[in-house]
């Protein structure tokens, strides 16, 4: 004898399972989805530089920098002066 199936078993069997998997997803999905898109290899990259510990964004006045030492001297990029003093040697 072939029973019918009332409104409530349908949505006993059938609902109720796939409310419990959409919700489980969205629980899985809901981290990437709020963080947003990523960086895929072989695209150009989107986001502003970051510096972690870097310098300040505000650069300071030119005109009120001090003087530097007599005897000191500083190299600019390419000159290939050697420097006497700071860099990674820690010679400060």
């Amino acid at each position: 004898m072939i029973t019918q199936l009332s409104g409530h078993t349908v949505l006993v069997f059938v609902g109720i399972p796939v409310l419990v998997v959409a919700v489980l997803a969205l629980l899985v999905f809901a981290s990437s989805i709020a963080k947003g898109p990523r960086y895929r290899p072989g695209l150009s990259w989107w986001a502003p530089p970051v510096w972690i510990g870097g310098p300040t964004a505000t650069r300071p006045d030119p005109a009120n920098l001090p003087e530097l030492p007599a005897g000191t001297t500083t190299a600019t990029a390419g000159t290939g002066v050697a420097r006497t003093t700071g860099g990674a040697s820690a010679s400060w």
